[in-house]
């Protein structure tokens, strides 16, 4: 009983102080740019780096914390510009493509295939990241504005 709780313990402990790393260009070993701990964005490589965004269920914030100025808001397709749902959309997420503004049929500006994130459309243009774990898309999107 012991083994399993101190297991249960010690694999919870790792899952929330878990980092996601964001790097430039194709390769797990190039240098890193983001780091992503599940709510805050981070320049650089680390938990201690300056807080860029603070991103929630709905909101895309500037800085580190839940009250500060919304930048942006998130319904899961589109990308929009300040708070609220009727805002000028900047960006549309169809599953793997990142276009501009609101459509489906508009111009693709970045391809995700789960591992990278390559400029325009197609499976092998140039890799502009590099992301090992689960990222959210949102925050693909922001490395887009």
């Amino acid at each position: 009983m012991r083994v399993k709780f101190f297991l249960l313990f010690f694999f919870i402990t790792g899952a929330l102080s878990s980092q996601n790393y964001i790097r430039q260009g194709k390769g797990n070993y190039n240098e890193v740019q983001y780091t992503w701990d599940g709510t805050y964005l981070r320049q650089g490589k680390g938990n201690y780096n300056t807080v860029l965004y603070t991103i929630d269920e709905d909101y895309i914030r500037l800085g580190k914390g839940a009250y500060n100025t919304v930048l942006y808001t998130w319904d899961g397709k589109y990308l929009r510009q300040g708070k609220g749902s009727f805002n000028t959309v900047l960006l549309t997420w169809d599953g793997k493509y990142i276009r501009e503004g609101k459509g489906d049929y508009n111009t693709v500006l970045y391809t995700w295939d789960g591992t990278y994130l390559r400029m325009g459309k197609g499976d092998y243009n140039t890799v502009i990241y590099t992301i090992q774990e689960s990222v959210p898309i949102a925050v693909l999107m922001l490395l887009c504005i």
